[in-house]
C-alpha cells in the first residue's frame, strides 16, 4: 500500500530540524529530508535528528543533498578524474548521513543540460560514472535514485530507458510529476517509461495558471498516474514536495495530505474515486 508524507524541502528555508518537527507535531510521520548545508550532516545533528523522529514514531524514506546543484561539474565535467574522486567523497558523507537516518535512499539529480557546468561526458560514460556512485551508496545500505529534473540528463523517458537497459535493476528513479511536465511530456506517459523502476515520488499538483501546487488543488491525473506504475513501485512514499508559497500553514498540508491518501486508498481497492477536490 502506497504511503504518504513530506518533504522538508516544503519548508524551506526553514531550518532543517524546524521543517521535521512542525510536520511532525502536525502528525506527519513519512518524511524525506532535506539537507541544506554541510553542519548538518555531523553525527551529532544527525543524532538530535534520530532522537526527534523516535519521539514522534516518523521515519526517513529518503534524503536529499544541498549538493544537487554541483552534481554536475563534480561527476560529468570534462576535468581529470580527480574532481570525480572528490565528488565521491563528498557523497559518502550523504550516504553516512543516509544511513544514520535509517533512509533507504539518496536523491540525484545528476548532469545539467545548460550552462557552462553542463554534463561534458557522452551518455554511455554518464551512465557509468553513475553506476560507480550507485555502487559507493550500496556500501553504505542506502540505494542511489535519479530524479527526472527537467534542465538535466534524465528530462526524458527516451534517457531514463536507456539508463534502465544499461543497468537494470540498478536504473532506479524519484519521479517527480512536475519535473515531467516542466519538461513538456505527461506525467502518466513519464511514469509509463519508469513503470517498476520507482521508489520515491516528489508529487504536486497543478492548473493552467499554476505548475506546483498541493494535491488536490488542481486537475493532474493521480489516478491514471498510479495506474502505470507496477511491481516495487507500489511501496514508494508520495512525498508531496511544493514551494513554501503553494500553502498558507501546515493544517493545508494535511489537509492535501488526506485527500492524497484517500485517492490512492481508492485506487488500490478499485473503488470509485471522488472528483471533488478540497
Amino acid at each position: 500500500m502506497a504511503k504518504t508524507g513530506i518533504s522538508t524541502a516544503c519548508f524551506y528555508p526553514l531550518e532543517t530540524e524546524k521543517s521535521l518537527e512542525q510536520a511532525a507535531q502536525a502528525g506527519i510521520r513519512d518524511f524525506e529530508v532535506h539537507f541544506s548545508t554541510f553542519s548538518e550532516l555531523s553525527d551529532k545533528y544527525l543524532k538530535e535528528l534520530r532522537k526527534m523522529l523516535r519521539h514522534y514514531g516518523g521515519q526517513v524514506c529518503a534524503v536529499h543533498p544541498f549538493y544537487s546543484m554541483l552534481e554536475s561539474a563534480m561527476f560529468f565535467s570534462d576535468y581529470n578524474e580527480r574532481r570525480f574522486a572528490d565528488g565521491m567523497e563528498i557523497y559518502k558523507q550523504f550516504f553516512h548521513a543516509a544511513a544514520r537516518l535509517d533512509a533507504k535512499y539518496l536523491v540525484f539529480h545528476g548532469g545539467s543540460t545548460i550552462g557552462k557546468s553542463r554534463c561534458m561526458v557522452s551518455d554511455d560514460e554518464y551512465i557509468e560514472r553513475y553506476d560507480l556512485l550507485y555502487e559507493c551508496g550500496r556500501k553504505s545500505g542506502v540505494t542511489l535514485l535519479h530524479e527526472n529534473v527537467y534542465t538535466h540528463k534524465a528530462q526524458s523517458p527516451a534517457f531514463c530507458r536507456k539508463m534502465i537497459d544499461y543497468l537494470g535493476d540498478k536504473a532506479l528513479f524519484t519521479f517527480d510529476n512536475k519535473q515531467a511536465r516542466r519538461a513538456g511530456y505527461s506525467s502518466v506517459d513519464f511514469a509509463a517509461a519508469l513503470s517498476g523502476h520507482i521508489r520515491h515520488i516528489h508529487i504536486s499538483d497543478c492548473d493552467r495558471e499554476h505548475d506546483c501546487l498541493l494535491p488536490g488543488r488542481g486537475t493532474e491525473d493521480f489516478a491514471a498516474m498510479r495506474s502505470v506504475m507496477c511491481g516495487e513501485d507500489e511501496g514508494a512514499l508520495w512525498a508531496l514536495e511544493v514551494y513554501n508559497d503553494a500553502f498558507r500553514d501546515t493544517d493545508e498540508i494535511v489537509k492535501s495530505l488526506h485527500w492524497l491518501e484517500d485517492c490512492l486508498i481508492a485506487i488500490q481497492t478499485n473503488k470509485k474515486t471522488s472528483s471533488a477536490r478540497w
